[in-house]
């Protein structure tokens, strides 16, 4: 490798290690008029560097002369997804009726057809790059450190930036942080949070343990102090998902211990916040009972036997897969018939959780079925295709579901995405979604499989959820560095190496 080439690693090197830092630290704390136009300014911060970014890889590309080798050129599923995805986004668009404002996603909080033609070109521009584990943990860790302090900080009342100050008393309880809704601040919790269990699982070093034992405390008080209760599903199906990740037997001792005190600092933190007068949500008064303590520790303690006593890590995760699965079907068969037949089984506390109504996770039913029912309306090139970015919110002004508001989300981003891109691009998306996230769980790369369970309990929490800065955005940035990883012979590509190949020595005669 010549001087010039080395150089030009390094120039991109350094181009990625500073676009990661600006989005996964930046992108969640960036701020402009307090949280009356957070959405807009995370948005256009995530648009603008990452423009830059591509701009930056065409250079490297056109500096290197590196070229698109057709013949050789084999694209997987997720790629032909999210091709197909920009596509029937396009189409849509051009049959709304209203193309510009679709593309650009003004009444969609500004997920339209160009934000989708953003992801898929950054789904491409890192397909041929390694990712160093420093450059991604480093600034997601130290993003989720900083709002995660400051989420406790709102939650006792301290508001270091002043940020509550200059809402109405109704909304102070709904913001946190710097992410701005409770419900988008959960999303991002979901998001950047398991990484930091499954990494602290991985560790070797004492240094990077304590590091990581620190975040680990902040992550699940935050998961306390955001009041969301969507974020429990999210990081609850990660926690589930976390086993399947485990490669060695030490991994797995170290989660049935880490398990258990998860559940303690909980316990510890919703007691002390309770005592100092926080509000805390009726899940997580749920959550923080000690009967769920020791539910926690007793897992733990059966993790622990499986790991000592089980033949093989890889025989422990098949066992388990089938015990999620059964337990995954169970858990239906009982909802259903609690919903049907055993309405009348008194359920306590947990009667808002189980019995579903209209009113079941603040109108979401109710958001649900009017959504479903709008579909249900469209002519058929529309079910295919979708209404376009908007739709929701221009149909809403003729046919109101609240008369104070109009409904401009679905509060659940795959009935968002049937509504905007039609059955269609529904099904491009979780092609799109599922195969990188599965190709990231069954990856021999540690680094995909901790990606992997950030990627997943996002994915979960989406169901409730709305597609929203800066969830969203980071939601697909990491998505294209999964598929990075995750990538077959990426290991033979020299871009971003740690150290680049040195020439061998002249053997002597």
């Amino acid at each position: 490798m010549t001087e010039q080439n080395t150089k030009t690693l390094r120039i991109m090197g350094v181009l990625v290690c500073v676009y990661l830092w600006l989005q996964f630290f930046g992108g969640p704390l960036i701020l402009h008029n307090g949280y009356f136009d957070i959405t807009e300014i995370k948005t256009v911060w995530f648009v603008f560097f990452s423009v830059l970014f591509l701009l930056g890889r065409l250079g490297w590309v056109i500096q290197t002369s590196e070229r698109l080798d057709l013949s050789r050129f084999s694209p997987d599923p997720a790629e032909i997804a999210a091709a197909a995805l920009c596509v029937t986004a396009l189409l849509s668009s051009a049959a709304s009726g209203f193309f510009w404002s679709s593309i650009a996603g003004f009444r969609g909080r500004w997920q339209g057809g160009a934000m989708l033609f953003l992801y898929a070109a950054l789904f491409a521009a890192f397909r041929k790059i390694i990712i160093r584990r420093r450059d991604l943990l480093l600034p997601l860790s130290a993003g989720l450190a900083v709002v995660g302090v400051l989420c406790v900080l709102d939650h006792f009342g301290l508001d270091p930036l002043g940020l509550q100050a200059g809402l109405r008393d109704a909304d102070k309880g709904r913001f946190i942080s710097t992410l701005g809704n409770i419900n988008f601040a959960g999303a991002y919790l979901c998001l950047a949070f398991p990484p930091v269990l499954l990494t602290l699982l991985q560790c070797k070093k004492k240094l990077h343990t304590a590091y990581y034992c620190v975040l680990l405390v902040i992550g699940v008080c935050a998961s306390a102090a955001i009041r969301s209760e969507s974020v429990f599903l999210g990081l609850g199906f990660a926690l589930m998902l976390t086993p399947l990740l485990l490669r060695r037997r030490e991994e797995l001792l170290r989660f049935s211990i880490l398990l258990p005190l998860m559940g303690l600092v909980f316990y510890a933190y919703a007691h002390l916040a309770g005592r100092a007068g926080a509000y805390l949500s009726s899940l997580t008064k749920i959550l923080s009972h000690p009967v769920f303590c020791g539910f926690l520790l007793l897992t733990g303690a059966l993790f622990f036997l499986c790991g000592r006593k089980a033949s093989s890590v890889e025989r422990f995760r098949k066992i388990y897969f089938r015990i999620v699965c059964a337990a995954a079907a169970a858990g239906v068969l009982a909802l259903l018939w609690l919903n049907t037949l055993g309405k009348a089984v008194p359920l306590g506390s947990l009667e808002t959780w189980l019995r579903f109504s209209d009113e079941w996770g603040t109108d979401r039913v109710k958001v649900w079925k009017y959504c479903l029912s709008l579909y249900g309306e469209f002519p058929l090139l529309h079910k295919l295709l979708g209404g376009g970015c908007g739709i929701l919110a221009r149909m809403d002004m003729y046919r109101r579901i609240f008369p104070d508001a109009v409904l401009d989300a679905a509060h659940c981003e795959y009935l968002q995405i049937l509504l905007n891109w039609g059955i269609l691009g529904l099904g491009a998306y979780v092609v799109w979604t599922v195969s990188v996230i599965r190709k990231g769980v069954h990856s021999s790369d540690p680094l995909a499989r901790i990606m992997a369970a950030g990627l997943a309990g996002y994915a979960f929490q989406a169901l409730v959820n709305i597609a929203q800065a800066p969830g969203v955005t980071l939601f697909f940035l990491m998505l294209a560095l999964e598929h990075a990883l995750t990538r077959s012979g990426q290991g033979k590509t020299e871009m971003l190496a740690e150290k680049p190949p040195q020439p061998k020595e002249k053997m002597k005669k």
